[in-house]
């Protein structure tokens, strides 16, 4: 194993395997981070925490675990060796079943959260306007303040909803309106940092809508960012793992 890619803190994703006494093997993936590395196959990393709880994995059980390293993305399959307590802090420590294996893809941890998000439907006359307005395709700079005014003129009917978890793909939110999938909505999500809150505004696909009968909040919405900017989506990324570092700390 080439320890020169990792780091301490590197962030972690797990996703359970085999249960060491042949019990249900769970679909959730599991958030933590790198705390120390010997070199060879065995890692010392963070318990992870899922909806504001700490999990304490099973001994014995096996887990898919992807590292988030300077150098790319790493999988392996590894074992849970044992668990501890160091310096007020939940971990364990994990041996390398496999050899590490660099891999692709487009997936990003999900942080369970929950807070205040404002949302608007974008309309197809809006969706058209700013295609045009991206294209920059006008005949004249009159046409291209034209579209600029039409799109001004829009309203802009804001309604409530409450984030359940956030990643740097996208999100899940719950609302009391129905809204169609692949229909584009605009999200003004606070961020809250240690400097203060960041107001952030994001362009969301619907992947899908479920309704729940006899809810309070009727529909859980499930959404892709759309056009995001690298810089926005680390910004995102920041926040989904400094939240979840605090949570670890608190702990």
């Amino acid at each position: 194993m080439n320890n020169t890619m990792f780091k301490v803190g590197d962030r972690i994703e797990m996703t359970h395997a085999v249960s060491a006494i042949g019990g249900v093997v769970s679909e959730k993936k599991y958030g933590s981070q790198l705390l120390d590395f010997d070199g060879i196959r065995t890692a010392k990393i963070a318990m992870p925490i899922y909806e504001n709880r700490l999990v304490p994995l099973d001994i014995g059980d096996e887990y898919q675990i992807c590292f988030f390293t300077n150098a790319g993305l790493y999988q392996c399959r590894a074992r849970i060796q044992r668990r501890y307590t160091e310096k007020k802090m939940h971990v364990m420590d994990v041996i390398f079943l496999t050899e590490l294996k660099k891999f692709q893809r487009r997936k990003f941890y999900r942080l369970d959260c929950m807070f205040s998000v404002k949302y608007r439907i974008i309309s197809e006359v809006e969706r058209t306007l700013r295609e045009r307005l991206e294209k920059g395709d006008f005949e004249s700079e009159e046409k291209r303040q034209d579209c600029l005014d039409s799109l001004e003129q829009i309203p802009k009917e804001w309604m409530d909803g409450t984030i359940s978890d956030l990643s740097g793909g996208g999100m899940r939110f719950h609302s009391s309106k129905e809204l169609e999938k692949d229909g584009i909505v605009e999200v003004r999500l606070p961020l809250s940092f240690r400097s203060g809150i960041l107001p952030m505004t994001f362009i969301l696909r619907v992947v899908a809508c479920t309704h729940y009968e006899g809810s309070r909040v009727a529909y859980e919405i499930r959404g892709e960012f759309e056009n995001i900017k690298d810089s926005e989506r680390e910004i995102v990324v920041k926040y989904v793992f400094e939240e979840q570092r605090r949570r670890l700390r608190k702990e």
